[in-house]
C-alpha cells in the first residue's frame, strides 16, 4: 500500500507542473470560504498567497480566489458555498467552523479543509493516510498541544490550581479539545472549568462565571473566533486579573501571558501545495492529510510582569520569541 500511494502521489506532483504550465491564458478559479470575519485572517491568506506563488499559482496572472466570510454566522455558509459554486470554482478551499456544513451539502467540487480539529473524530477524514474521496487537507492538531499549554501554566503560576477553558462550542472538534483539557488537568492535578464562548455576548457574559470561579489563569482554545475577539477576551481577562495562555502568536500579541503552538504561517503557506496537485489533476483522496511538524513558543514579558509572574530561564531558553 505504501508503494502506490508513493506512486500516486509522484504521479500527481508531476502532473501538477505539466497541468499548470499546459494552460496559457486560462484563468482558474478557486474559492475560499469561513464562517470568520476577514480581518482575522489576514495574514495567514497572506501566507496562502504566497504558497501559491511559489506553486506558480500567481493571484491575479492565471488565477483568481473568490473570497466569501460569514462574519460570524454560521447560517449564511451554506448560501455562501453555493455561491462559490455557481460562480465557476474548480476547487474550494474551507477554513474552521465552516467545515462541518459544507461537506454535508455534496458540492460537486473538491474540498480542501484547513482545521485545528482531529480531521477523523470531526468526520472529515477515514485517516491521515486516506482522506475522503473529495476532500484533504490540513490539521493542526490543537487538542494534542492543550496538555503541553498546561503543564507550561504549571511551570509559570506558582500554585496553579484552577484553570478556566475558554472555547467556541461552534468549532469542529471543541469536545474532543474540552475533554483533552480535561484529562490533561486531572493528569496534573489542575481542577478544569469550561466556558463556552460561542458568540460576542458570551464573552462579556464570561466575566461572571471568572469572577465566581476565580481560575488562576484561562487556557484559550485558539480558532478563527477567538482571534476576531482577541481585544474583548482579553480586556475581560485582564479586568478580573486572570493570565492567558492559547497556541497562536497573535494572542500574544494581544496581551496573553504566553502561547505554544504550530507555526500557523507554514501550515497556510502548505494548503498551495494541496491547490497545485488538485489543479493538476490529482484526486483528494490521493493526497494524505498533512499535520504540523513546527512549533513555536511565544513569551510575553509585559504580560508576566503586570501578574508579578517571572519566566524561568529554563522557560526562556525554549522561546522562540519574548515579546517586551
Amino acid at each position: 500500500m505504501r508503494n502506490r500511494r508513493e506512486l500516486l502521489i509522484m504521479t500527481a506532483c508531476a502532473a501538477a507542473s505539466r497541468g499548470i504550465a499546459a494552460t496559457p491564458g486560462r484563468v482558474r478559479r478557486i474559492g475560499w470560504l469561513t464562517a470568520q470575519p476577514a480581518a482575522s485572517l489576514v495574514p495567514y491568506l497572506d501566507a496562502l498567497r504566497e504558497g501559491l506563488v511559489e506553486q506558480k499559482l500567481v493571484p491575479g496572472e492565471g488565477i483568481e480566489i473568490l473570497y466569501r466570510y460569514g462574519d460570524d454566522r454560521m447560517d449564511r455558509v451554506p448560501a455562501l458555498a453555493r455561491e462559490l459554486v455557481e460562480s465557476g470554482i474548480e476547487l474550494l478551499m474551507v477554513q474552521g467552523a465552516a467545515i462541518p456544513d459544507v461537506l454535508k451539502l455534496g458540492l460537486p467540487v473538491p474540498i480542501i479543509f484547513v482545521t485545528s480539529a482531529d480531521p477523523i473524530s470531526a468526520g472529515f477524514a477515514k485517516s491521515l493516510s486516506q482522506p475522503s474521496r473529495d476532500c484533504t487537507g490540513v490539521t493542526f492538531m490543537a487538542f494534542e498541544l492543550l496538555g503541553k499549554r498546561l503543564e507550561l501554566l504549571k511551570e509559570i503560576i506558582p500554585g496553579l490550581g484552577r484553570v478556566a477553558v475558554l472555547g467556541n462550542p461552534h468549532h469542529a472538534g471543541s469536545d474532543i479539545e474540552r475533554a483533552s483539557s480535561e484529562e490533561a488537568g486531572h493528569r496534573l492535578g489542575i481542577a478544569i472549568d469550561f466556558i463556552a464562548t460561542p458568540n460576542s455576548g458570551a464573552v462579556l457574559a464570561a466575566r461572571a462565571d471568572l469572577a465566581g470561579l476565580r481560575p488562576d489563569a484561562i487556557s484559550l482554545l485558539p480558532d478563527g473566533f477567538a482571534i476576531a475577539h482577541r481585544k474583548a477576551i482579553m480586556a475581560v481577562a485582564n479586568e478580573e486579573r486572570i493570565p492567558v495562555i492559547s497556541g497562536w502568536p497573535v494572542f500574544a500579541q494581544a496581551g496573553a501571558l504566553c502561547t505554544y503552538g504550530p507555526r500557523l504561517s507554514l501550515i497556510y503557506r502548505r494548503i498551495a501545495f494541496f491547490v497545485a496537485r488538485i489543479l493538476a489533476g490529482a484526486r483528494p483522496g490521493d493526497l494524505p492529510v498533512e499535520r504540523p511538524t513546527q512549533f513555536e513558543l511565544i513569551l510575553n514579558q509585559a504580560a508576566a510582569r503586570s501578574f508579578n509572574l517571572t519566566f524561568s530561564r529554563a522557560i526562556l531558553a525554549r522561546a522562540d520569541e519574548v515579546i517586551e
